[in-house]
């Protein structure tokens, strides 16, 4: 490591400006269209190390559905039975929706008043996370078409694509969407977003998680999601998040150095943080 003391980073050009600090629509647009490709081509370059955790999270969702009703009783016992539940429930939840919108605006109004580069890149990296996660949401609900709880008293049933379908006719809008939980999906994006850009700050994860947590336990509560629902949009919405940032990292923060180990030159690339 002691060529890295010598070493020369070599510097960006005079007009450049720092990738935290300035985007376009035109690089935005690429960025995301290359995330999507990745996301939505998965299935055909899954890794070797991917497979257990891939058959773990079949195994507990498939766990979970088979008790999905069970649970979803137990929720609403405890959400009748405790008021303070009921008061906090609706407002959480809403972090899973307008309210996680409305967090990556401040973050983008923040980073704009104050100059915070940091700041405004977290709030395109949110954005970006939160609309690939809707995107492949509601794809997932259409082939899919499960009922939400609230609307046969807790009955579980799969509709399949045919629920796309059913979702047009009269009084059925949002009954047959249930899986899985936008909500979810959208917060946890944003929260492992925020988390993976403030790691060093502690409390930013504990906090980002904590709420991403309530929102959707508050899925439970306020009777839209089962259980299963929650913990698959859980997953995607922290491997989502998780992706757009490692890539934005990897096309943007890269920096070439080079230096000299033991007389030899000596290269090496790594990326800020």
């Amino acid at each position: 490591m002691s060529w890295l003391a010598r070493s020369l980073t070599v510097p960006p050009a005079p007009d450049a400006a720092s990738p935290a600090q300035k985007f376009t629509l035109k690089g935005l647009g690429g960025d995301f269209l290359k995330d999507a490709g990745e996301i939505w081509s998965y299935p055909a370059h899954i890794r070797t190390r991917d497979i257990l955790p891939i058959v773990g999270l079949a195994a507990v969702t498939g766990f979970l559905i088979g008790n999905d009703e069970a649970i979803y009783r137990g929720f609403r016992t405890y959400h009748d039975n405790h008021a303070w539940v009921r008061g906090v429930s609706p407002v959480i939840t809403q972090m899973g929706s307008w309210g996680a919108w409305g967090t990556a605006g401040a973050f983008l109004c923040f980073g704009l008043i104050a100059k915070d580069g940091k700041a405004t890149e977290t709030a395109v990296l949110a954005a970006s996370a939160m609309l690939q996660g809707a995107l492949l949401t509601g794809f997932l609900k259409g082939i899919s078409g499960r009922q939400r709880p609230e609307y046969a008293d807790g009955v579980d049933h799969w509709s399949g694509p045919a629920g796309f379908f059913k979702r047009f006719e009269k009084g059925e809008m949002g009954h047959y969407d249930s899986f899985p939980s936008g909500h979810t999906v959208a917060a946890f994006s944003l929260a492992t977003v925020v988390a993976m850009q403030y790691r060093d700050t502690v409390w930013v994860p504990i906090v980002s998680y904590t709420l991403a947590a309530g929102v959707g336990l508050s899925r439970l509560t306020e009777d839209k999601h089962w259980l299963s629902d929650v913990v698959v949009g859980g997953v995607l919405g922290q491997v989502i998040g998780r992706l757009v940032v490692r890539n934005h990292r990897r096309r943007h923060h890269l920096t070439p150095t080079v230096g000299l180990d033991h007389g030899s030159l000596a290269f090496a690339v790594s990326y800020a943080r």
